[in-house]
């Protein structure tokens, strides 16, 4: 608990683009807490966690319409958008 609120609440009132980040530390912890185990179990759970949590910050990020590596971004009418074009050096 945060602020003497559960944590799915605290996370609900950030905005979408901090809670995005917030998810991405919550990643990151799981894979430090990951690599300190020596129970290869335990390990895993923790890299299941932190593959849940990238997870929410992908999705997070694709409802903010940031381009996600390797994904097509989605627009606000929810059509794939067009990769932004670069301009000719």
């Amino acid at each position: 608990m945060l602020s003497g609120r559960p944590l799915g609440q605290s996370l609900a009132s950030l905005p979408l683009d901090e809670r995005a980040e917030r998810y991405r530390q919550f990643a990151a912890q799981a894979v430090l807490k990951a690599q300190a185990q020596t129970d290869t179990e335990r390990k895993a759970e923790y890299m299941t966690l932190a593959t849940g949590w990238h997870t929410m910050a992908q999705e997070a990020e694709r409802f903010l319409g940031h381009a996600i590596p390797g994904e097509a971004a989605i627009s606000d009418s929810g059509d794939l958008a067009e990769p932004p074009k670069s301009s000719p050096a």
